[in-house]
């Protein structure tokens, strides 16, 4: 412990102020006392435009029919233009904005639909293709898939040419619905068979086999939730299927992910609009797509389009915070609702959080930040490091405002979880996990500047042979705010 202990993490005070590193055990508890509930929201005026102009005292938020005060609030908007670069040695995680994955569902609607033409997911896989080669680059997009198992085709990212080398090779698994198995299954042949026999016993097979699907496909929904709940600001996530199903256990967990869900219905695509009206259906899926804050297309035959307006949507979008009141004993959910002053402006979000107790420890939550594959910013940091030989030298800046630090008699005092790990090639960690807790308490004068620019932090850890890469993250007990830091070391110039 003693060699973990000096190799470790010195705060690096701003003038004025006083903090403690305090070495804790490997499991420690992490918990969350009162938790910051966020809502991404869109809002156009009547000609169905981006209103990208309202200040934070135009909004109302309600909880359970409960005003909340607005304590967090901001503004997304797309970049007029690319970011600036970075300084040598330096890394960010920024302000994200602008995820969307590609979800192709191959459990419940079949590859290539032949009894409408080309309308399976074979065809919204080529109009995918169609908007990939003709959409600005910038946004980040993930192309999953609801097979028997959830397929991650692709993560997130802004390389074009590698979605499309995705998406092209992507094709039906043997177990597309198209395959009909019970009625090829040749236990159900026999020619003694009567034929009333064979047609109850593919019928029973097939009710089962579509039961299966269905289970599948909750529990991949909710491992997708699960894999985008760290992943910051607004995730629109383009369902292409011929028909929806999801709990109300899926649905919830998604919307607590802050994913907003588009679904794009691939059968209607080659539906006459007269069609559509008598089949139905639509109102279901603009119901589920509005309490998420989604939209839903159904009856498009333009399905290129339909696939690039879903990924615009929410460019320009608010997110808007506030704290639960009291403590939470059970989970329940609780109805969110959010008003606008100006007039003429809509405004679409999510209609519900789940309101959890206490986080679990912190070894399962840190763990699993640690794996998202974006990283996360509800705590934004910055970062200029120093590689001389086996020694890194890192020195960071952290937003203040985001560590929820509280005054007393005119000190700010407050606390944060540091982790540090090295990772392979392979993914496999280089070394022991490092973790400590930093107390903080700051003078006023070191609180003003810390605000302006940013909380300095430094440490200094040594590279374990084979490592490729550093994840740092920076967690607020008080909030349950993470922040996390991806440092590829083959991007460090060496000293």
């Amino acid at each position: 412990m003693a060699r973990r202990a000096r190799k470790w993490i010195s705060l690096l005070l701003l003038p004025g102020g006083i903090a403690a590193a305090q070495q804790v055990p490997s499991d420690p508890t992490f918990r969350a006392g009162t938790e910051l509930v966020q809502v991404s929201v869109v809002a156009q005026d009547k000609q169905g435009k981006p209103v990208t102009d309202l200040r934070r005292d135009e909004f109302q938020i309600f909880d359970n029919g409960m005003p909340q005060e607005v304590r967090l609030f901001l503004s997304e908007k797309p970049n007029p233009a690319p970011p600036e670069p970075l300084p040598p040695n330096t890394f960010t995680n920024g302000s994200h904005s602008g995820y969307s994955v590609l979800l192709f569902d191959n459990l419940a609607t079949e590859f290539a639909y032949t009894g409408s033409g080309a309308s399976g997911i074979g065809y919204a896989r080529k109009k995918a293709l169609q908007t990939l080669r003709t959409i600005p680059a910038g946004d980040k997009i993930a192309i999953y898939g609801l097979w028997r198992k959830l397929q991650i085709f692709r993560e997130f990212t802004t390389d074009r040419d590698s979605l499309i080398r995705q998406l092209t090779a992507m094709g039906g698994s043997v177990d597309t619905p198209d395959w009909n198995h019970c009625a090829l299954d040749p236990d159900l042949k026999g020619a003694a068979r009567d034929a009333a026999a064979r047609s109850r016993e593919i019928g029973e097979c097939n009710r089962v086999d579509g039961l299966q699907r269905i289970r599948s496909l909750d529990e991949e929904l909710q491992q997708v939730a699960d894999h985008l709940a760290g992943i910051p600001g607004r995730k629109n996530l383009i369902w292409m299927a011929g028909q929806f199903p999801v709990s109300p256990a899926a649905l919830q967990k998604l919307k607590n992910a802050g994913v907003a869900i588009y679904p794009v219905d691939v059968h209607a695509s080659m539906k006459t609009v007269q069609e559509c009206d008598k089949s139905g259906g639509y109102q279901a899926l603009r119901a589920l797509a509005a309490t998420t804050g989604g939209v839903a297309f159904h009856c498009r035959q333009d399905l290129d389009a339909a696939i690039g307006e879903a990924m615009e949507d929410g460019h320009v979008s608010y997110t808007l915070g506030f704290y639960q009141s009291g403590d939470v004993r059970q989970a329940s959910v609780h109805q969110l609702g959010v008003r606008v002053s100006r007039p003429g402006v809509t405004l679409r979000y999510r209609t519900s959080y789940q309101a959890e107790p206490p986080r679990r420890p912190v070894s399962a939550d840190l763990v699993q930040a640690l794996n998202r594959p974006v990283d996360s910013s509800a705590i934004p940091a910055r970062a200029s490091v120093t590689l001389s030989g086996d020694s890194l030298k890192l020195e960071a800046r952290l937003d203040v405002e985001n560590l929820n630090l509280t005054p007393e008699e005119k000190i700010w005092k407050g606390r944060i979880e540091v982790v540090a790990r090295f990772v392979t090639a392979d993914g496999i960690m280089a070394s022991d996990v490092f973790h400590q807790t930093v107390t903080m308490n700051l003078r006023q004068a070191t609180y003003d500047a810390a605000v302006r620019d940013g909380l300095a932090y430094s440490t200094e850890l040594k590279v374990p042979a084979k490592a490729v890469e550093l994840k740092l993250l920076f967690a607020n007990p008080a909030s349950g705010k993470i922040g996390t830091l991806t440092i590829p070391l083959s991007e460090i110039t060496a000293r």
